[in-house]
């Protein structure tokens, strides 16, 4: 691969400038993981192009999902069969290409005889059919394929598990991931392509596409600054590209004719607790009283002395602001009496909870009652005056959505399929970013001095949030770990101690806004 280029809070400063008045062939709006696929593969064709994202990258839906590369099981028990098959092919891209970012994960469904299963338990014959089903849709391409633990072995694994009427457990295979790690890499492989990708950019206005064939779009920059007023700028576009989610409907409200389509965000809810305190081996899959699944999570991939357990999710209707998305004391209520079900004896409560995390599915109404039947399939469309939107999908396929918004924006482009499945970084780029002294869990201070000068962070709350996932230790963040980090962001962002001062006031203020009610 060609060497890193920077892609820092400098480059941002330097882009900036060369914004205003500037044309492209695509102004994508949005830094998810759909909006850096994108911009990736315009790059790939050869389109000038630039991403525009109001926070920081990866800060809304994409940083805020379990962590899982799946084909998502429980979709077979909607017919979505069609789904399943397109994300356990890019299951198998990913593991294949990035074994540094994705790796194969044990999920294990616990067996209980049928007069002592917990309520919403689906049966064992039925679990069974739907392993060799989901294997079967994976072409048999997967990491191992299912089969059954016995009862002592479930044990083991899971210790404290509920033992009335458990007879053995059936696992099968699915991945693991760091969210926003993706989106970074994918947006710095757009950059090393020729993109340009801003951060803390808002697109305020769109304004009809003109006679030449170009929208005009007004830029402002949403980064708080002490020493300079807020600013303003006009870029030109052949094609506009909303890639923002749960937000496609308040975007929608800032461009001609609006987004055109009705969107029914979902919320999903996390917990984080300490794996010391449920010391499970592998991922279990549970059911809630509703029948719906609800994993938790062992993420001893961390590092020593970092690892925990990610429980979740919720599946409910959200309104208003998708960014102001927070764990309720009932979201938090329904995720323990599921554990507590399936793990009596370990005597859970809320301060075991450590944080938590709530996202927004930008799912689209179909008409379905219940959010957990609507499906994640994603649309593709143009609204009456020119603008693509799309919404839905899962964070699996994200690869597949970005060939078909490119396909679909720009159809006299050629497409490259093997360049497109070229890997984002390779294994032993990721060995040397490690390199330094340690920090926290398996990360080091080389590995943060890297982020902030290629995946272009911009703040104290964007390196602890988005960089390195320190935030998982809530209200307990370890003093020294923090002291480090502060000591390297005031250092690479030249920040002064009143600034560094207000930018602390600020990850306090993030990581309380998440702590459990």
């Amino acid at each position: 691969m060609t060497p890193s280029p920077e892609f820092s809070f400098r480059t941002r400063r330097e882009w900036l400038e060369r914004v205003d008045g500037a044309t492209y062939d695509a102004l994508i709006v949005g830094g998810g993981i759909v909006g850096a696929g994108l911009a990736r593969e315009l790059s790939i064709r050869g389109l000038k192009t630039l991403l525009v994202e109001q926070g920081d990258f990866a800060s809304g839906t994409s940083s805020r999902s379990s962590k899982l590369i799946h084909g998502g099981l429980r979709y077979l028990e909607m017919f979505d069969f069609g789904l399943v098959f397109e994300a356990l092919a890019e299951r198998h891209w990913l593991l294949r290409t990035h074994p540094h970012l994705v790796s194969p994960l044990e999920f294990d469904l616990p067996v209980y005889d049928k007069a002592n299963a917990p309520p919403g338990a689906r049966s064992g014959f039925l679990l069974k059919m739907g392993l060799w089903l989901y294997d079967g849709l994976s072409l048999f391409r997967t990491p191992f394929m299912h089969g059954r633990h016995s009862l002592e072995e479930t044990k083991r694994l899971f210790p404290g598990i509920r033992e009335e009427g458990l007879r053995s457990s059936l696992y099968y295979a699915d991945a693991l991931m760091h969210d926003d790690e993706m989106v970074l890499e994918c947006l710095h492989d757009s950059v090393r392509r020729g993109a340009t990708a801003l951060n803390y950019v808002r697109a305020d206005e769109v304004s009809a596409r003109g006679a030449d064939g170009f929208f005009e779009i007004t830029l402002s920059d949403r980064l708080p600054s002490d020493d300079e007023p807020p600013r303003s700028w006009k870029a030109r576009a052949r094609e506009v590209i909303s890639c923002v989610g749960p937000w496609t409907e308040l975007f929608g409200d800032r461009v001609p004719a609006g987004a055109g389509r009705k969107l029914k965000p979902s919320k999903g809810v996390h917990l984080i607790l300490h794996w010391q305190r449920l010391p499970i081996e592998k991922c279990i899959v549970m059911y809630a009283r509703d029948g719906r699944i609800v994993f938790a999570i062992p993420r001893k991939d961390l590092g020593p002395g970092a690892e925990k357990i990610i429980v979740g999710t919720t599946d409910s209707p959200s309104t208003g602001d998708p960014g102001e998305a927070r764990s309720a004391a009932e979201d938090v209520d329904y995720l323990l009496s599921v554990l507590t079900r399936y793990f009596p004896r370990a005597e859970l409560s809320r301060r075991d909870v450590i944080m938590t995390y709530a996202g927004v599915r930008p799912l689209l109404d179909e008409g379905v009652a219940a959010e957990a039947k609507t499906s994640r399939e994603h649309q593709i469309w143009r609204n009456s005056a020119g603008i693509v939107f799309m919404a839905g999908g899962k964070y699996t396929t994200f690869r597949n959505i970005s060939v078909e918004l490119a396909d679909f924006a720009f159809p006299r482009t050629r497409a490259s399929g093997r360049v497109s499945k070229e890997p984002l970084s390779t294994p032993s780029e990721y060995a040397m970013r490690m390199a330094g002294t340690p920090l926290w869990g398996r990360y080091t201070d080389g590995w943060l001095r890297w982020k902030v000068r290629h995946h272009c962070p911009c703040t104290l709350v964007d390196l602890v949030w988005r960089r390195i996932p320190l935030w998982m230790e809530g209200a307990a963040l370890p003093p020294a770990v923090l002291d480090s980090v502060m000591a390297i962001a005031q250092e690479e962002f030249q920040l002064t101690g009143a600034q560094l001062a207000r930018q602390r006031d600020a990850l306090d203020q993030s990581i309380r806004r998440n702590l459990p009610g």
